[in-house]
């Protein structure tokens, strides 16, 4: 879809619209009433998701690295480089103000330790270190995980209609540490344009009613997002959706469960 006023704003203004930077109020008035450029900018929300799911904190330290920077317990050029880094990501600013905040409110664990007073008292330290260091690992344990699904092959079985052979790609079940998620794609009232994602998710050694209410998270190539939850039966339904590539999320508690590059589609 081309815009239906050409040249009065650039693709740089259209990106910095899009990272929240201040731009001119023309901008922002040309979208409201171009559809040309209000979908590019929608395409380039979804390819920016997309470049985050894979390559988010891909060059941050790891949360252990940031756990001595804390306390102290860094060279000089260490230091001197995470510090660098914490200037210009906010999420390893966010998780080092944590980490201050769980050394701060725990009265078990030892206070931020000088670089220089470490090397003059390491031995009489090191049970301290030991100690914070543990406690770290308990926290970031803690943590939400990131676990990408794994999709189950299973036994090709073959559909024949007319005089063409095809593939049976649904139902189709993924497998994510103790969860199995089962996905089946159907049309909505005969419709080929419009389909409905049926999932049914299940925890080995829980009952189904032990994930009612988990958010289910659909997110297209576009940029689109739709919601729902799974039901006390452990089933959740999204329809109608587009044909297309998704990423699908299951946010549990303590992980989110993600099913990339879901091709939803019938064959014919």
């Amino acid at each position: 879809m081309e815009c239906n006023e050409p040249g009065i704003i650039r693709d740089e203004e259209l990106l910095a619209y899009l990272a929240g930077e201040r731009v001119r109020p023309v901008v922002e008035q040309h979208l409201a009433r171009c559809p040309g450029c209000s979908a590019k900018v929608a395409d380039y929300r979804g390819l920016e998701r997309s470049l985050v799911q894979r390559l988010y904190r891909w060059e941050c330290p790891p949360s252990q690295i940031l756990g001595e920077y804390q306390l102290g317990l860094l060279s000089n050029e260490q230091n001197n480089a995470i510090r660098l880094h914490l200037t210009r990501c906010v999420l390893c600013a966010e998780e080092v103000a944590a980490l201050a905040g769980f050394l701060e409110n725990d009265p078990f664990l030892a206070p931020p330790v000088a670089v220089h007073a470490r090397r003059q008292n390491h031995h009489g330290q090191a049970q301290d270190v030991r100690q914070v260091m543990r406690g770290l690992g308990n926290a970031a344990s803690q943590q939400v995980r990131r676990i990408i699904a794994t999709l189950i092959p299973q036994q090709p079985r073959l559909a024949y209609q007319r005089t063409t052979t095809s593939l049976v790609t649904w139902p189709r079940r993924y497998a994510a540490e103790d969860l199995t998620i089962s996905i089946q794609v159907e049309r909505v009232n005969g419709r080929n344009d419009a389909l409905q994602l049926i999932g049914f998710v299940t925890r080995k050694g829980a009952t189904l009613e032990a994930l009612e209410g988990a958010q289910v998270q659909l997110l297209s190539s576009g940029g689109q997002t739709y919601m729902q939850q799974i039901d006390d039966l452990g089933n959740f339904v999204f329809s109608p959706v587009a044909p297309g590539t998704y990423t699908l999320e299951l946010q549990l508690a303590e992980s989110t469960i993600v099913i990339e590059q879901l091709l939803v589609v019938l064959e014919d």
